[in-house]
Order: structure tokens, then sequence, then C-alpha cells
């Protein structure tokens, strides 16, 4: 089940402005902060629109408790997830997916000048079917998505959201003609084994900190006092991305592109595993 919540500013300023993609954090009580992708109009500096699905601890407060009126705290807008330039554009989503890919999609169509497509996995049951319609298709069979992205010239930039499930079957059609954008809701699988044990070098702060096999490398540094950035939890965020610089990580996030994982500078400790028995962490 899914809700749309609306937010304004508290003392009726304008909010800050955000590009397609986009997502706040919600601060909750008990100390729950949860990312949401933005699905409303960039221009619109009077209100925030999110998608929130029932899925943890964090949207049941939102479905079950939070109220009209009801004043909550938000960080951001924060642009991880960004529109670059293409020569043509195909948007899929699975889900509450839809979400950024929304004024992704009005952007691109308001402009005119880019071959695009638009096509949601939901059977037309979502709150947004309205507003997708009038862009592009609802689906109720994965084959409509899966010939889409098979048909696509080379080159296509392909902007998928939605479960891993959907994300993962995505990027295997789309192999390696297609460039390829991925965001999911929902953690990736266990490293198979587990999570190895390594050994963290914070460079800034002079310290080395044992992480156990079994730990995330983000509670790793949350135990030891490290003031690391926290929210997601899954790797869409990008909250508590930290630079790498030595080291070599198994990337198990849908947040950082190829071109910062090739570059090895970057690590999201939330979901990411050491592939080396040494991180030193710019930290």
């Amino acid at each position: 089940m899914t809700v749309e919540v609306r937010l304004a500013a508290a003392d009726g300023a304008a909010l800050p402005r955000w590009a397609p993609g986009a997502h706040v954090d919600l601060v909750l009580p008990g100390g729950l902060v949860r990312p949401y992708s933005l699905c409303g109009d960039p221009r619109d500096t009077a209100t925030w629109r999110l998608l929130v699905r029932r899925a943890g601890r964090a949207s049941a407060y939102v479905h079950d408790q939070l109220q009209v009126g009801d004043v909550v705290h938000a960080r951001g807008p924060r642009d991880r997830f960004v529109l670059g330039a293409a020569a043509r554009y195909l948007f899929v989503a699975s889900g509450a997916g839809i979400a950024p890919l929304l004024p992704m999609a009005r952007w691109v169509a308001a402009a005119r000048i880019y071959p695009w497509q638009l096509l949601h996995l939901d059977g037309g049951r979502s709150l947004l079917a309205d507003e997708v319609q009038t862009l592009g298709t609802t689906a109720d069979d994965f084959a409509l998505v899966a010939d889409a992205v098979l048909a696509a010239p080379d080159g296509t930039a392909v902007y998928a959201c939605g479960s891993a499930r959907f994300v993962d079957a995505v990027a295997d059609l789309a192999g390696q003609k297609l460039d390829l954008h991925r965001q999911q809701f929902d953690r990736p699988e266990p490293v198979p084994g587990g999570t190895p044990a390594c050994e963290l070098v914070l460079a800034r702060r002079g310290d080395t900190i044992p992480v156990p096999a079994g730990t995330s490398l983000l509670d790793a540094l949350l135990d030891a006092g490290v003031p690391v950035p926290v929210a997601c939890g899954v790797g869409i965020c990008g909250a508590c991305i930290v630079p790498l610089l030595e080291g070599t990580v198994r990337h198990r996030d849908s947040i950082l592109t190829d071109a910062e994982r090739a570059t090895g500078r970057s690590v999201v400790t939330c979901v990411s595993a050491a592939d080396s028995a040494r991180l030193v962490l710019d930290v």
C-alpha cells in the first residue's frame, strides 16, 4: 500500500528548489530517518510531494500516525539519481519507483527535443496512475518493459527504479549497449558467504578499527563514534558515502555511477563490503 504525502514549510516560506530524481530525508520520531523521492513539479516551491510505500518502521509511522497538520523535519533535497544528457531516454518503473521518474519524464517531455518513453509496471493501481497515463503507459506484465528495453537503440539512457528484482531484470536486458541508471528501494541480496572481516584505517583521525565478519562498514564506524550520516540503510540515498583512499570494495549500492565505481574513490558504507583486508578511509 502506498500513500502520498504533501509537505509545505511550517513558516510558509518557499521550499528549496530541486532537480528531477531528487529525494528528501524525513526525520521521524524514534530516530527514524528515511529518504523519499520527490514526485511533484520541481518548479513548485510551495509543496513537496512524496510517495511512501509501507515497507518498514518509518513508512508504518507515516501510514498509521502522521496526520494533516503535523510538523516533521526534512533534510535535503539531495540529487544522487540525476537526469543526465542523452540522445534518447527510456524510463521504466515498478510500483513506487515511478516517483523519481515522473519529474524526469515531465522535464524531457517539456523540452520537446529528445525521443523518450515511460513505462510503469503497476497495472494502473498507482496513486499517480492518471499522471502516468498522460505521459506514458502502465503495464500489468514485465514483458512490455522487456520488449521496450530490448528494442531501445544503442546508447539509450535507461532510468530504472523499483524493486531490486525489477531493476536487476532491466539491467540484465540492457547489457552493455544501453546507458543504465538504476535506483532500487530494497536491500540488496546478502553477500555470498557473509560480509568479510577487514580493517578500517581512518586517515584523518589516525585510528584503526577492526570490522568483524558479518558487521557492516557503517555499523563499525558508528560503533567507533565516527559521525557518519544515516538514512536509508539499503544503499539508495548516498547519505553514508565515505571517501576511499586505499583498498577495494564490493559495491552493492544502487547510487554510485559506473564511473564513480571505476575510480574506486567512494564507498557506500551501509551495504558495500570490503574486497581487501584493509581499507583506508578519508575520515
